[in-house]
């Protein structure tokens, strides 16, 4: 199989490298979408162009590599999930996740460290993986994996530690939530009361505590900028072991919720810098105003836009 790679126009060229060599005019692009998000998601990369016929005789496979490039912004290695002839057009949907790499199974992991988890579950999908301000050396007594996906079962063992997977570049990365608000902004918006273009959006009531109770332990995390009168929980279906244990989970749990209870969108031209985990400061008259993290962005290249959503930073948590 040949490789591609399409470019838009002159003036606005991006290139698509694909299997991992550069082919440029070969067909014209319609539309060109990264998504860049982290936790719970995986990038995506939607493409559609005309000659469908054409695209036929490259013979694009299950798992083929796309990479884009423009202006500044690489989307890292892209699988292909899906071909959808349309029309007279071709489309190709492809993910940061390789389709292999999606099988669901159950997996028990006993007095294991969470870098020894994760690089088991990397080594089963045939990723590599990388920690970011994440402890890898914390020991997690006991844990399964649920009939899920190795992305999704990492997913929900870090939400507890307090980080996000983020699938990008044939790579788990493990990124600490703390460690992203802690870094210093990439960018800072100013925002006024007449901004078009912004939203800010309150997505449900945060919590003040959470309780992780189980036979062997009890821990309580507190939000302390959250109102006694919110809800006050209590978990009693998480393996935790001891008191230590129960507490980091507590305070993941929380941080988890309420950090998604307050976000900011921005519709803005092409921002190469905006990707999933990046810091932001608002300065505004409005609520938005505050210390915020990326956690998607929509990038239309074909148009050159950007759709950036923000969630806010939260330090508060004990």
């Amino acid at each position: 199989m040949l490789p591609l790679v399409l470019r838009f126009c002159e003036g606005a060229r991006v290139e698509i490298y694909y299997q991992g060599t550069e082919i440029t005019n070969m067909v014209q692009v319609r539309k060109c979408i990264v998504r860049d998000t982290a936790g719970g998601k995986c990038d995506s990369l939607e493409i559609e162009f005309e000659n469908a016929a054409g695209w036929y005789s490259w013979g694009p496979e299950e798992d083929d590599t796309i990479v884009v490039a423009h202006k500044g912004y690489d989307s890292g290695v892209m699988f292909v999930n899906s071909v959808i002839p349309e029309d007279g057009k071709y489309r190709i949907i492809a993910t940061s996740l390789p389709c292999k790499a999606r099988a669901k199974g159950y997996q028990s992991f006993h007095e294991k460290t969470l870098k020894d988890i994760i690089k088991a579950c990397a080594m089963a999908s045939g990723m590599s993986y990388k920690l970011l301000g994440v402890e890898g050396d914390v020991m997690i007594p006991y844990i399964e994996r649920e009939y899920e996906g190795c992305a999704a079962f990492l997913n929900r063992l870090l939400s507890l530690e307090g980080a996000v997977l983020k699938c990008v570049n044939g790579n788990y990365a493990a990124i600490g939530i703390d460690y992203a608000q802690e870094r210093n902004a990439l960018q800072t918006a100013v925002i006024s009361a007449q901004q078009t273009g912004v939203q800010y959006f309150r997505n449900g009531q945060k919590y003040r505590s959470i309780t992780v109770r189980t036979p062997y332990a009890k821990a309580t995390a507190i939000d302390e900028l959250v109102s006694s009168s919110h809800a006050q929980v209590t978990i009693n279906y998480l393996p935790a072991s001891n008191d230590l244990q129960a507490k980091r989970w507590a305070c993941g749990k929380l941080l988890w919720i309420n950090r998604q209870c307050e976000s900011v969108v921005i519709k803005s031209e092409f921002n190469a810098a905006m990707t999933a985990m990046n810091r932001v400061d608002i300065v505004s008259d409005t609520d938005a105003s505050g210390n915020w993290v990326v956690a998607e962005v929509e990038h239309d290249l074909f148009n050159e836009t950007s759709t950036t959503t923000l969630n806010r930073c939260i330090v508060s948590i004990v």
